[in-house]
């Protein structure tokens, strides 16, 4: 890969629920299959440890990289009725990334993540886009609005952040009443 594409500098791990129109079933704990449980967790926390691994030697050799982990305020601050499987790879995306931090910060290293809250995207449901109408913001958040902090945390002015959250929400996560 390095011979081909040069030297991986930046790694953005940005892995989604769902793929747009296809239906994501709702599951209380005790009801996920263990092959649903799997896809899950391969789908969100081991491409970002396969993705993650894959990088780090040549980051640590060079003396520089930076890691931005999207995960989502789903499973770190707030959980969704049938969503523990989602919610629990998304929270081991934030543990990954600090134990990344921590491992390989002295070797120029950051590593961070980004929760976003209700983002509009193809595959939003509209009980999703009426969720992000009912966050202080008043409606839901951008691809863009992610990607510009993601921007931020790649660049040299986010040199000495490493091991946080940036939560994109609208302000959702600060209310209790919601709606």
């Amino acid at each position: 890969m390095t011979e081909t594409l040069g030297p991986t500098e930046i790694l953005v791990n940005n892995a989604g629920m769902v793929q747009t129109g296809v239906e994501v079933a709702r599951q209380r704990l005790a009801g996920w299959s263990d092959a649903a449980w799997a896809h899950h967790m391969a789908l969100n926390i081991s491409t970002t440890f396969h993705c993650c691994r894959a990088v780090l030697p040549q980051m640590e050799a060079q003396g520089f990289g930076r890691i931005v982990n999207i995960a989502s305020v789903t499973g770190p601050l707030v959980a969704i009725d049938g969503s523990s499987a989602y919610a629990t790879a998304k929270a081991a995306i934030t543990g990954m990334t600090r134990s990344v931090a921590l491992e390989y910060g002295r070797h120029g290293i950051t590593c961070n993540a980004i929760l976003p809250g209700w983002i509009r995207t193809a595959s939003s449901s509209p009980e999703e886009i009426r969720a992000g109408c009912a966050t202080p913001a008043g409606r839901p958040g951008t691809p863009a609005e992610v990607a510009a902090c993601a921007r931020f945390l790649a660049s040299d002015a986010a040199s000495y952040v490493t091991g946080t959250t940036l939560v994109v929400d609208g302000g959702n996560t600060l209310q209790e009443m919601k709606g």
